[in-house]
């Protein structure tokens, strides 16, 4: 067999390789939306989290979204008892307590119009954010939103 060559170290001034996007080229996807359906929590638990996704999915589609948007399951974002979670790149803007009746607003606002759903965003500092359970298992200290029931209620 023939030896190869041992990978050379990459420096700044290397050039990126050609299926490495530069900063002058349009993204893959104009947004990319994320939906927690990793786990037991935001899939089923905290509200339906695989319920949102497929929500998600129809709408995008059903708005001509297709070829600029992908929605993606994900796995854990470390928020549980926040959920079900979605986060939306490249504005990196998060949503916590998403319901599939909150899909329609998201994509009409958000998608669509370009404007976030301040009631849904999730504002937190970085890093894990997981909440307790009590003994029925509920979210210990999970915000409430006027009007919304806690999951599990």
């Amino acid at each position: 067999m023939p030896a190869t060559a041992a990978p050379q170290p990459v420096s700044a001034n290397d050039p990126a390789p050609a299926h490495i996007a530069t900063s002058n080229e349009q993204p893959i996807w104009q947004r990319h939306v994320f939906v927690c359906t990793s786990g037991s929590w935001c899939p089923a638990v905290d509200g339906d989290g695989l319920g949102v996704h497929a929500r998600l999915k129809a709408l995008v589609a059903e708005a001509g979204l297709k070829a600029t948007t992908r929605v993606n399951h994900s796995g854990c974002f470390d928020q549980c008892g926040h959920g079900p979670m979605v986060v939306v790149y490249p504005e990196n803007v998060w949503y916590w307590g998403v319901q599939p009746g909150d899909v329609d607003e998201i994509v009409r606002e958000h998608l669509i119009g370009g404007k976030p759903v301040e009631r849904l965003r999730y504002h937190n500092t970085p890093g894990k954010h997981k909440l307790l359970r009590d003994a029925d298992g509920k979210p210990i200290g999970r915000p409430e939103r006027a009007g919304e029931a806690q999951p599990g209620a």
